[in-house]
């Protein structure tokens, strides 16, 4: 009961109507169908942990931004869904490896009173509590998953700690208020793990739908670097589409140099206009790539409309504004 405490208080003090709309999109999102097909994992791997460490790059840009946060993969989603005090939260990955992970990651955050605790649970100090957590949420299955992913996500967790440190970023396991935002997320029923491919029809897009039917908004979609493995297939810039991101952002990365990741900041309006465009058939014409190499971005032409507005943000601290940012244009590539 005490657990439940400070998931009541934090609905409590949101309007009827607020907790009415949010609470039918979690009903209604919970009853979705998964994809069944998703294909081949991403280099045949389970990525139990993200390998992107800058996060804190982009914590000032999404800070309380609120609304609905949509994103693919592990742990980022809650790192992000912290500083940006969202609604809820909606969980999409094509690997259900990465889904069972969540349910794990619900156990912990609904059982654990702080960061702290939390992050002990990722540990041989308190394997096990883990344990019984774990198996009580899904049994032997959700176990195996459990000892897949422990190793990478503890290392993930104190190389982060690390990282947010020096930079003095509080993020999601140092800093109890922000913990409190997630874990009371999950202890309303407001996170969503769903197997799903953004190339494909079905899971996004009956996500789009549930979003619009609540008249809530994408406050960030976050794509880590999925969009490097694809071209814009109909079914993407279908489900881009289908997203309310208008007065939203879009957080993407791809690999940068030196080594590591480019953390890409879009209006989700901005991208919605550039995925519809068919002669956009990558991210690359996105951000101005020509054979990994960086390069003059695409120049928005043509009549008024929407624009690509990219801020680029490179770990070793260089921010790149576009200039297509500060123009006007429909998104017409030549």
């Amino acid at each position: 009961m005490r657990r439940l405490l400070p998931a009541l208080f934090a609905l409590a003090l949101l309007p009827a109507a607020a907790r009415a709309d949010v609470d039918e999109f979690t009903a209604a999102a919970r009853s979705l169908a998964a994809d069944a097909d998703t294909g081949p994992l991403t280099n045949g791997l389970h990525y139990f942990a993200s390998n992107e460490r800058d996060l804190d790059l982009v914590a000032d840009a999404v800070q309380d931004t609120g609304e609905v946060v949509v994103a693919v993969a592990a742990d980022p989603g809650y790192i992000l869904a912290a500083w940006a005090d969202a609604q809820a939260l909606v969980l999409i990955d094509l690997d259900p490896a990465i889904v069972a992970l969540h349910r794990i990651y619900a156990a912990f955050f609904a059982a654990a009173p702080g960061p702290a605790e939390f992050s002990r649970l990722w540990t041989p100090a308190g394997e096990a509590e883990a344990l019984a957590l774990v198996e009580a949420a899904g049994g032997e299955a959700l176990v195996e998953t459990f000892v897949a992913a422990r190793p990478g996500v503890a290392r993930r967790f104190a190389e982060l700690q690390r990282h947010m440190t020096s930079k003095g970023r509080a993020w999601l396991l140092s800093d109890p208020t922000l913990y409190a935002r997630v874990a009371g997320l999950v202890r309303a029923n407001r996170v969503i793990a769903l197997r799903g491919d953004f190339t494909r029809a079905g899971t996004v897009r009956a996500v789009g739908e549930a979003l619009r039917a609540a008249g809530l908004r994408v406050g960030l979609l976050y794509l880590s670097n999925i969009e490097q493995y694809f071209l814009y297939t109909p079914e993407f810039r279908q489900n881009v589409q289908g997203l309310p991101l208008a007065g939203g952002q879009v957080l993407r990365t791809l690999p940068g140099r030196p080594a590591g990741f480019e953390y890409i900041l879009q209006q989700g309006a901005d991208f919605q206009a550039w995925a519809q465009n068919p002669k956009v058939r990558s991210v690359y014409r996105i951000r101005g790539f020509k054979g990994g190499t960086p390069g003059q971005p695409a120049r928005p032409r043509g009549r008024p409309g929407a624009a690509a507005a990219l801020m680029m943000i490179c770990p070793r601290g260089h921010v790149d504004r576009r200039a297509a940012a500060r123009r006007s244009g429909r998104a017409v590539i030549r």
